[in-house]
């Protein structure tokens, strides 16, 4: 008999096959452009476990910041892979970095439904969500865009930006990379930040 895998292992599985997929296309995805201006500031917001998590919590170490959604079919569980892998590949300095990710879609995207998801990935990613008015905070700080796509009657996807934000111990925007970046170059960009007095 076939051993029987757990949700865990079919969402690495599922995230592993998008992966591949993604490189296989990458060439022809669109370039993001820079974000223009300031990127961040403050907002409020709650994790997976109800806590209030605020700007000031980014205050003192580098972060990682990734918008998406717990129901993306491809971007998202890859790029989640992807920092999944550039957190393990930094070993113990895992724990001197904010890895967030940040929900673009607040009507399914419950406190509960983002600790089921982020169970399958790297455990130092912390999941954030809120009401829609605390959310579009966050989206406009960092000029992220979400568009609803409707797929069925009752189901829907969403279009939306697919950056992971790269900022400094002082919360100040530095780098950016996504799902095409090898995960060796992605370890680099945050080492230097690691490594900058800031």
């Amino acid at each position: 008999m076939a051993p029987t895998l757990t949700r865990r292992e079919w969402l690495i599985a599922a995230a592993g096959i998008a992966a591949i997929a993604a490189a296989a296309v990458w060439h022809s995805w669109p370039e993001q452009a820079e974000p223009a201006g300031a990127v961040g500031g403050p907002f409020a917001l709650i994790d997976a476990d109800n806590v209030p998590f605020t700007f000031k919590d980014l205050l003192g170490k580098p972060s990682l910041v990734f918008f998406g959604f717990t129901r993306c079919p491809d971007i998202c569980p890859t790029s989640l892979f992807q920092l999944s892998q550039v957190l393990s590949r930094l070993g113990p300095d895992a724990d001197r970095i904010n890895a967030l990710f940040i929900t673009v879609d607040p009507d399914r995207d419950t406190p509960a439904q983002m600790k089921s998801y982020l169970s399958a990935f790297d455990p130092h990613l912390r999941g954030l969500t809120g009401d829609r008015a605390h959310l579009a905070v966050a989206w406009d700080l960092y000029g992220v865009t979400a568009t609803i796509v409707p797929t069925t009657s009752d189901n829907y996807n969403m279009d939306h930006t697919s950056t992971v934000f790269v900022l400094d111990r002082n919360a100040r925007f530095t780098a950016r990379f996504d799902m095409h970046e090898p995960p060796d170059d992605a370890v680099a960009i945050v080492r230097d930040v690691l490594a900058s007095p800031s």
